[in-house]
């Protein structure tokens, strides 16, 4: 039972890093937007501070209550970060002045993903698509909203989604990442590293490649462990 909890609360760690990544590339991408209408910035040291925090904190709070056998019923806390409800009001009013606005919508849709309301984002995304049409960013994003909106399950959904995005794009980062996060929750360890490896090869420097090289060498090392 120790071992297994041990594995849990590693799995946890890396998982939440990954996300941390992703929601830290929605960040610049987000600020990168509404920079456009000129909007005030957050500075990027915000996410790594948040991610530290929630990384830790899930970890110590784990640790603390050991309760393995309940880890899977795990319910979203709707309480968004206040920063994060000062981007979505931002973008919202964004949207409401120039509603067939595409870089509106996504923005939007991204502050909706930052603030775990996933439900809100693919609405605002399928919007986005209607108004542009199909496109492999905005694909990428409407399949990490529907993963995380369905617990992190692969629906047939999802699956046509990210079937979608990748063939406009083959190296989509979005899509790239879940794929990677979903492989690393199911033990699919080499898989996972496969998509990040990838992810570093063709994103260059719009990725957060210190963290992805960190969770490669965790993937690695519970290869080794086998």
């Amino acid at each position: 039972m120790e071992t297994g909890m041990v594995s849990l609360g590693l799995g946890i760690g890396i998982s939440l890093l990954v996300f941390v990544a992703y929601i830290y590339w929605q960040h610049m991408r987000l600020n990168l937007v509404i920079g456009i209408a000129q909007l005030p910035n957050m500075s990027s040291k915000v996410p790594f501070a948040m991610g530290a925090v929630l990384v830790l904190l899930t970890l110590a709070i784990y640790s603390q209550t050991g309760r393995f056998r309940d880890w899977d019923q795990g319910r979203l806390d709707e309480n968004i970060d206040y920063l994060v409800a000062a981007e979505i009001t931002k973008a919202s009013r964004w949207v409401q002045s120039e509603p067939q606005n595409t870089l509106a919508l996504m923005a939007l849709a991204q502050a909706y993903s930052a603030g775990g309301l996933y439900s809100d984002a693919v609405l605002t995304l399928d919007k986005l698509l209607e108004i542009g049409g199909e496109d492999a960013e905005v694909l990428g994003a409407k399949a990490n909203a529907l993963y995380y909106r369905e617990l992190r399950q692969m629906t047939p959904e999802t699956q046509q989604v990210i079937t979608k995005a990748l063939a406009l794009s083959p190296f989509e980062p979005q899509t790239h990442m879940l794929l990677a996060a979903d492989a690393y929750l199911h033990a699919r360890n080499q898989e996972a590293i496969d998509h990040w490896q990838l992810l570093l090869k063709h994103n260059g420097d719009s990725i957060n490649r210190e963290a992805i090289n960190n969770a490669i060498a965790k993937a690695q090392s519970k290869m080794n462990e086998r």
